[in-house]
C-alpha cells in the first residue's frame, strides 16, 4: 500500500513537457491594452523577456494551489501569460496582452500574491499597469479537488477594466524614463500599494504608487534624487519634495 501511495504521488509531482502536444491543446485569448500613448519615434528595441511564479502553498497536498504556477515571455508590446497545473487542466489558462504603442522592458513583468488576489504588474517604456485576478482559493473553496478540469484565475480577465485609473498610469513626460536603461521593479507595500520603481531621464528614480485594492484613490508620483556627493554619504536618497527642490 505504502509503494502504491508513494507511486500515486510521484505521478503527480512531475508532467512530461512536449512542446507540439502542449502548443496544440493551447489557446491563447487575445485582449488589447491602449493606454492612449503615442508610439516612440526611434524608440530602444528590448529583446525577449520571461519569468516564472509559484503560489506559496504549491508544494501542500491538500492546498488548491498545490502544483500550480505561472510563466510569462514577453516580446515587444505583447505578453503571454500561462498557469499550468500538474494535477488538472486548467481552462481558459492562456491569454496573450498586446500594450498598444508600447514596449514591455526586460524583466518588466511580476507577480505578487495576497489573501484573496493574484496581483500582475508589468511595467512597459510608457506605462504601468496593475491586473488583478482571483486567487485560486476564492474560485474554489473546497481543499479536495475532484475535477480533472477546473477554471484558470484567467478565465474571466476579458471583464477585467484595463482602462481602469487606479490599476494604470503613462509615465510622465517630465522627467521621463531613462532612454536606454532596462531597470524596472515593482511590488507591494506593506499597506498594500502597488510600487513601481523606474530610473528616471534625469538620473534619479521615479516611484509610482497605485492604492491598494479596492480603494478609491490616484496614482502617486515621486522622484528620488541626489544633491551632492556629501548629502549623498550623509543622507543617500531622499524625495525632492523633503529637499525642498522646486524642479522635477
Amino acid at each position: 500500500r505504502q509503494s502504491m501511495a508513494a507511486s500515486a504521488v510521484m505521478e503527480r509531482s512531475f508532467v512530461e513537457l512536449n512542446a507540439a502536444e502542449r502548443e496544440m491543446r493551447r489557446r491563447f485569448r487575445d485582449f488589447s491594452i491602449n493606454s492612449g500613448v503615442n508610439p516612440i519615434s526611434g524608440g530602444v528595441k528590448y529583446g525577449e523577456s520571461a519569468g516564472g511564479f509559484y503560489y506559496e502553498e504549491s508544494s501542500k497536498l491538500l492546498s488548491i494551489t498545490r502544483n500550480r504556477f505561472m510563466h510569462w515571455i514577453s516580446s515587444g508590446d505583447t505578453l503571454e501569460l500561462v498557469e499550468e497545473s500538474l494535477d488538472v487542466n486548467l481552462l481558459n489558462n492562456a491569454v496573450r496582452l498586446k500594450i498598444v504603442n508600447c514596449s514591455i522592458l526586460p524583466g518588466g513583468v511580476h507577480v505578487c500574491e495576497i489573501q484573496n488576489h493574484v496581483i500582475v504588474m508589468i511595467l512597459t517604456n510608457q506605462t504601468v499597469h496593475r491586473i488583478v485576478l482571483p486567487h485560486p482559493s476564492r474560485m474554489y473553496r473546497s481543499e479536495l479537488i475532484t475535477e480533472s478540469h477546473i477554471q484558470s484565475i484567467f478565465t474571466d480577465i476579458g471583464k477585467y477594466s484595463f482602462r481602469d485609473p487606479s490599476n494604470y498610469y503613462v509615465i510622465p513626460s517630465i522627467p521621463g524614463l531613462a532612454p536606454t536603461s532596462t531597470a524596472s521593479v515593482a511590488w507591494l507595500s506593506s499597506d498594500g500599494e502597488t510600487v513601481f520603481a523606474l530610473p528616471s531621464a534625469s538620473g534619479g528614480i521615479l516611484i509610482l504608487t497605485m492604492p491598494p485594492i479596492e480603494v478609491s484613490g490616484v496614482v502617486s508620483v515621486l522622484e528620488l534624487k541626489q544633491s551632492s556627493v556629501v548629502q549623498r554619504i550623509l543622507t543617500g536618497w531622499m524625495p525632492s519634495a523633503i529637499r525642498g527642490d522646486q524642479g522635477p
